[in-house]
């Protein structure tokens, strides 16, 4: 189950002159049509393609369709346009809120410890980033939990390798050490678990030496 994040649903309230579709398009989002909304801010952005808070808009009516690269983008779009602190705090905020819904856990920390840094004072992005934070502990020790048990897995051997192991014991038993050397070493070339038996390998390989 995913853990719930706070959103910023707001969207800037746009008023200047020649930003009627930017209007409208907040209108749309108000009453919950996100698709129109994108149109209309899409089509106010190209009359004013440096108004900053016209691409904080696009990315909220992306996010609310799902549309996380798209959302993210505008976000960027928005960071780089602004001009002040708490502008592009809101910017790292919802990116790193709408990859933590996502479950991204860590772009979502760094974006949300990037909002910190720019609004030290924003109890939300405080409590994303701790959450997001704990729960990107928990997935790498997962990740290192499975990883620890893909490698014990691999390391038993298969009954191919049991089986090859079994014969060179019994050339080692005649004193045929090369004969047990080469067989283990061919043997590893086609299976990977006989590595399993490297110490053997290489006692016999140095045996082998010694006797040649």
């Amino acid at each position: 189950m995913k853990q719930p994040f706070f959103y910023i649903l707001f969207v800037f309230i746009l008023s200047a002159a020649g930003l009627g579709d930017a209007r409208k398009g907040n209108d749309a989002f108000e009453k919950g049509d996100f698709v129109e909304a994108e149109v209309l801010y899409r089509a106010a952005l190209e009359n004013n393609p440096d108004n900053a808070r016209l691409y904080f808009n696009l990315g909220n009516a992306l996010a609310k369709q799902d549309k996380v690269q798209e959302a993210l983008d505008a976000y960027m779009e928005f960071d780089k346009l602004s001009k002040t602190d708490s502008d592009k705090a809101l910017a790292q905020y919802n990116m790193g809120t709408l990859l933590a819904n996502g479950e991204k856990w860590e772009p979502a920390k760094l974006h949300l410890r990037n909002a910190l840094k720019l609004d030290p004072s924003d109890a939300e992005a405080q409590q994303n980033y701790e959450l997001a934070s704990s729960k990107a502990e928990e997935e790498e020790n997962e990740q290192q939990q499975d990883q620890e048990n893909q490698d014990q897995k691999q390391k038993e051997p298969s009954e191919y390798a049991l089986a090859m192991k079994q014969q060179a014991e019994k050339l080692v038993s005649e004193k045929k050490y090369k004969k047990a050397y080469d067989l283990m070493q061919q043997a590893q070339k086609v299976d990977e678990t006989v590595s399993n038996f490297k110490d053997f390998i290489e006692r016999i390989g140095s045996v082998d030496q010694i006797d040649s």
